[in-house]
């Protein structure tokens, strides 16, 4: 007899929101990043507020991407949105959502 990891059903709208206080610090920060970066002549932090605009580009790409693979065909746009306005806590979330989906594969016996 051997085991062998069937996945139950995934769900292709999981997705976890965020709390709102990654909205606020997150996407809050980077706009008023954004707004100093606008109205102050330093190289450094205009240069700052553009590599911040991209890493969160990069990170939205690869949320969609892993979001997809995961098998949440329906959500990985919500996850990319959701990981461009806050970042990190998105990728976080996403992480935790697929390792309770990977927990819930039940081993099964022929």
């Amino acid at each position: 007899m051997s085991t062998i990891d069937i996945p139950r059903f995934i769900e292709p709208d999981t997705f976890i929101p965020v709390e709102p206080k990654w909205w606020g610090s997150n996407f809050g920060g980077m706009v008023v990043f954004g707004v100093v970066a606008a109205r102050c002549r330093s190289r450094l932090i205009r240069g700052g507020f553009k590599l911040a605009v991209v890493v969160h580009v990069v990170e939205a790409v690869y949320s969609y991407d892993r979001a997809r693979r995961a098998g949440f065909h329906t959500s990985a746009g919500r996850w990319a949105l959701q990981t461009l306005g806050v970042g990190f806590p998105s990728l976080t979330a996403l992480s935790r959502a697929i390792a309770d989906t990977a927990s819930e594969r039940v081993p099964a016996t022929s």
